[in-house]
């Protein structure tokens, strides 16, 4: 999937500035848009519950969430 090799170029990134450089060019969408979006049709509870209202996020950011979460780590 282009997401996850789009989240292990910006891991592999050393530079904080170039990560959030990275990251602030991807489209973004609030919780309330990701927790209707067709493609978390089956994680809108753990949005809910991990994603903050006054937020903006990348797919590529849930992902990581919802990842981490799957792995048994805070978000």
């Amino acid at each position: 999937m282009a997401t996850n090799k789009i989240q292990e170029k910006i891991e592999s990134v050393k530079s904080e500035d170039v990560k959030e450089a990275i990251t602030a060019t991807l489209q973004t969408f609030t919780k309330a848009q990701l927790v209707k979006s067709k493609k978390y049709v089956h994680r809108r509870d753990a949005l809910n519950a991990l994603l903050h209202d006054n937020k903006l996020y990348s797919f590529t950011e849930v992902d990581g969430i919802l990842k981490q979460f799957d792995e048994g780590g805070k978000a």
